[in-house]
């Protein structure tokens, strides 16, 4: 393996990925979404999703109610920072965003719906990637 190629391979909570631009492009929604949720196990960082998804709705609706467009760039890249380094600083993980950024943005709304609803428990069941990690460590 060359130090280039080295360099792309992370590892994400359990699966090695080398998932490039190129590869993203070509992968399905559902290929994309089981590696989406594999690499956002931890509660906080699903939080810090959660978090940066209302910023850019409400920055998107200010902007059209003010008409003001730069309402909309401004909160949505605040909420891609936020994303962005919960994966950092939580994880310990690489991001999404290189692989196919818009399928990341479907799959945020996606998991914000099944935080709402109370089945994201059951999709990561489903998919077979076990349980997300829960809130709280168990008492020892």
């Amino acid at each position: 393996m060359s130090l280039t190629e080295a360099g792309r391979r992370s590892r994400i909570r359990g699966v090695t990925t080398d998932k490039t631009f190129r590869d993203g492009v070509q992968m399905s929604f559902a290929e994309f979404w089981r590696l989406y949720l594999d690499v956002h196990r931890h509660p906080l960082t699903r939080g810090m999703h959660y978090s940066a998804t209302i910023v850019g709705v409400i920055a998107t609706i200010l902007a059209f109610y003010h008409q003001e467009p730069l309402f909309c760039a401004g909160g949505i890249a605040f909420a891609v920072v936020m994303a962005v380094t919960s994966h950092w600083w939580v994880e310990h993980n690489q991001p999404l965003i290189r692989v196919n950024a818009f399928y990341g943005a479907l799959a945020d709304l996606k998991m914000c719906g099944l935080a709402l609803t109370g089945g994201i428990t059951a999709e990561y069941k489903r998919l077979d990637l076990g349980a997300p990690r829960p809130n709280r460590q168990p008492a020892e």
